[in-house]
């Protein structure tokens, strides 16, 4: 039983779901066929019938998917066209708006679908009673042209309404910014920091205005209103008045002329009468002649910011003007406040990016990796910087040189990878004392050198370059540099200064493990990788070529009569020889080959993409070599040979382990130690010296 009413159930919401589109295709035929046209009724029952199912599935839903929102597009398409069969024409203009709300109101995928529906469907009832095309292709190009050129011009004015809304917001920022700068208060550049400055300058604006508030109550005043001092202190402009007329002029005002330059320039209170020509902040004739201003000074005999002011016809007491001291104490406070608060904010930010920055360092576990890491942290501090670079000094032979590690900006391209010998530049004399150069701006920029002689940077107008110091060492230099000349004001300097600080640690430290990275992969005398490292790396590169099938060659090399040297001209000729030995295997080893002492006197070489054949020409290269080479000692110079045993793995042949290489190896090396020593022996041939 309760099947039977599950199946019916469904069997009713597929009816439900397939009414309107049967209903809509039914329509779209008595359209073509010109039903609409005739005087019979039932078709617009039908087209009205079909509008409230769609009224009712709206109704019903709260919101349309996109299959019904196509179908209720069809549904005014039938219905305008249809008006327009009946009118024969006269209602054409409702194509051409319904295909301008279409490309409007739509998205493009179903816009332009739906217009094409439309027009199919007035094509069709062309053809249905005429057969031309004339009338529909009129239709089809106004519709096309209206939609366009309606959405064209309603997406101009779209763009010209956002181009106006970012212009006021633009304005709005520079406005908030003037008057941060003139207020002293502290602006940021970082996330965030417009919304706070703005913050900060309206909570200003309404102290000042409850200020001016309560002082028109006061004092009854013809005008009161509070002017700012310019960064500079040349100038005076109008911020906030309440005035009984509008001529108070705006600004910019002389800070030393007039009543208002008076308080300004000598930073105490100022009453005047009968001096009306001395009110120079009016744009025509002053109508008063009394005046009374204090200056907004900080306390402690700080700057002097502005000036609070009030006139009026009747003359200023003492306790008018003590009103007036006491309204600019109140506003100068509210500054203070907000500057404190934004110094609190900014320090908070500069802390924010100095952890962050030491956060990235600590993460760096090679030289690149934290020199990157500190330009990248560099760059983020201060913005303006247009080269930004990190340098190591090493000391070689008891040489010190330097060279770039990392670099961003317009000169990356010539000093990536630039490595330079210690000279009279800014960079060495900063490794050398230890101290952050140039101490005074430098006017002829480009003639200074800064890495070397050879390598000119030009463009720069600002420069700051800093020591990276690691306890008493300096590792390095952080250079940083601008094409504007105040780029690197005081407090970036000194964020710059603390980075290069943990970006000499980051250095030291990623230093310290390749060198213990190295140590334990290489062996101390000869610098060539060490037993445990050759193995490791044996099998990897065997497994690989035998992964592709590709050739591996394996070479195993012994110094001859190497204990006669060692008890003839001692253990330090002994190590000398060893060390000329592994110098010439490096030097005839291709880039792809490895090379490793494998124990005592004898040496290896791993060959990839290298066959029997190969191998043997390489070992006799080697051979032939240390041959031909004598080593200096302080006996004097001593000639050995080599004895060399080749071993290979090629496609086509059975799957051997590195243990195998070796010992055939080893077996070949023993037939040419047997056969006289200095030649080359491989598994299955031999090679004559």
């Amino acid at each position: 039983m309760s099947l039977n009413v599950r199946r019916h159930s469904t069997a009713e919401r597929r009816v439900a779901v397939a009414a309107f589109p049967l209903a809509l295709a039914a329509l779209m035929v008595v359209l073509v066929c010109g039903a609409f046209g005739g005087a019979w009724l039932w078709p617009w029952v039908l087209l009205i019938g079909t509008g409230l199912i769609s009224l009712g599935r709206f109704a019903l839903a709260g919101r349309m998917s996109t299959t019904e929102s196509v179908e209720c597009g069809l549904l005014a398409a039938v219905a305008a066209l249809a008006l327009t069969d009946v009118s024969r024409g006269l209602a054409s203009p409702l194509l051409y708006l319904l295909g301008a709300g279409y490309v409007l109101a739509l998205p493009v995928t179903r816009g332009v679908p739906l217009i094409g529906a439309m027009l199919g469907l007035d094509i069709g009832m062309t053809l249905a009673r005429s057969g031309t095309l004339l009338v529909p292709a009129a239709h089809a190009g106004f519709t096309i042209l209206f939609a366009a050129l309606y959405h064209a011009l309603l997406g101009a004015r779209l763009a010209a309404a956002r181009k106006a809304e970012g212009e006021a917001v633009k304005n709005r920022i520079a406005e908030a910014e003037q008057s941060a700068r003139e207020l002293r208060l502290v602006a940021t550049a970082e996330e965030g920091g417009e919304r706070h400055l703005l913050a900060g300058v309206a909570e200003v604006e309404e102290v000042l205005r409850g200020t001016l508030a309560v002082a028109e109550a006061a004092l009854k005043p013809h005008a009161v209103a509070i002017f700012l001092l310019s960064p500079d202190g040349e100038s005076l402009r109008l911020r906030e008045c309440s005035s009984q007329e509008d001529g108070l002029f705006r600004g910019p005002l002389s800070s030393k002329e007039g009543a208002l330059g008076a308080v300004v320039s000598a930073g105490r209170p100022v009453r005047l009468d009968s001096e009306g020509p001395a009110l120079s902040y009016y744009e025509g004739a002053p109508r008063v002649s009394s005046f009374c201003g204090v200056p907004l000074a900080e306390r402690g005999g700080g700057p002097v910011l502005g000036a609070l002011i009030a006139d009026r016809e009747a003359p200023f007491s003492s306790d008018d003007e003590r009103v007036l001291v006491a309204l600019a104490a109140e506003a100068v406070r509210a500054i203070d406040a907000e500057r404190l608060l934004g110094a609190v904010r900014k320090e908070k930010e500069e802390k924010a990016r100095f952890f962050k920055a030491l956060e990235e360092l600590n993460r760096t576990t090679t030289l690149a990796q934290a020199a990157e890491t500190a330009v990248l942290q560099a760059r983020r501090m201060c913005p303006a910087l247009d080269l930004c670079a990190v340098t190591l000094s090493d000391s070689v032979n008891g040489r010190v040189r330097h060279r770039v590690l990392a670099v961003d900006g317009d000169a990356a391209q010539v000093l990536r990878d630039l490595s330079f010998a210690d000279n009279a530049g800014l960079v060495s004399n900063v490794v050398k004392l230890g101290a952050p150069l140039p101490g005074r701006t430098l006017s002829a920029m480009d003639r200074v050198v800064i890495f070397d002689n050879a390598t000119v940077v030009r463009g720069l107008a600002s420069l700051k370059i800093f020591p990276l110091r690691a306890g008493q060492d300096t590792v390095g230099a952080l250079v940083c540099g601008s094409r504007t000349r105040d780029a690197l004001p005081e407090s970036s300097q000194k964020e710059l200064s603390m980075l290069a600080l943990q970006a000499a640690e980051a250095l030291v430290r990623t230093r310290l493990y390749d060198q213990t990275e190295k140590l334990a992969t290489t062996d101390g005398l000869t610098g060539l990788l060490n037993r445990r490292t050759l193995n490791a790396q044996l099998l990897a590169r065997l497994r690989e070529a035998q992964r592709y099938r590709r050739p591996l060659a394996f070479l195993l090399l012994d110094v001859d009569h190497f204990k006669k040297v060692n008890d003839t001209y001692g253990h330090p000729a002994g190590d000398a020889v060893l060390k000329g030995v592994a110098l010439i295997a490096q030097k005839q080893a291709r880039e792809t080959d490895l090379v490793a002492r494998y124990g005592g006197e004898e040496m290896a070489l791993v060959l990839p993409e290298t066959d029997l054949r190969g191998a043997l020409v390489i070992a006799e290269r080697v051979r032939a070599a240390c041959a031909a080479q004598s080593y200096a000692t302080e006996q004097g110079s001593v000639k050995v040979t080599l004895s060399v045993g080749v071993s290979s793995w090629e496609s086509g042949t059975l799957a051997v382990t590195p243990e195998e290489l070796l010992e055939t190896a080893d077996r070949a090396l023993y037939r040419a130690k047997q056969g006289g020593r200095n030649r080359v022996e491989g598994p299955r041939a031999k090679a004559a010296a």
